[in-house]
């Protein structure tokens, strides 16, 4: 199988001879917020990244071994340090969503951490 042309491209692996180009999107903000108890510094928040559509047009099959593909800008580089895999929530027939912050409490935010899935890889 041939290597992406351009650093930073990723291919899902179906075969020894086949990779599809991962889908690649650029995530927006947004934030929804509840004031029920606004009036005395407590009020409910979440920021949030998001991607458009509810599905990746990019799918497996549950329990496959996933072997994805990248080209580096230099072949020492980690790929970790290239490839990040997290959950995504999805709304049905809208988007999907990484929730970034939490509960505002008299000015103060709680930052949601990222629950990254481990992997491992090589050259």
């Amino acid at each position: 199988m041939a290597e992406p042309e351009f650093s930073g491209i990723v291919l899902l692996v179906r075969t020894e001879q086949l990779g599809e180009p991962l889908e690649k999107q650029k995530a927006s903000t947004g934030s929804k917020a509840s004031v029920g108890l606004a009036l005395f510094g407590v009020s409910k928040a979440k920021g949030m990244n998001l991607v458009d559509r509810a599905k990746s047009p990019v799918r497996t099959e549950a329990g496959e071994n996933v072997r994805l593909l990248v080209k580096a800008d230099q072949n020492t580089r980690d790929p970790i340090e290239i490839i990040h895999v997290f959950l995504l929530e999805s709304d049905p027939d809208k988007n999907r969503r990484l929730i970034t912050t939490g509960t505002v409490n008299f000015n103060k935010t709680t930052a949601a951490d990222i629950d990254f899935i481990p992997f491992t890889a090589s050259k």
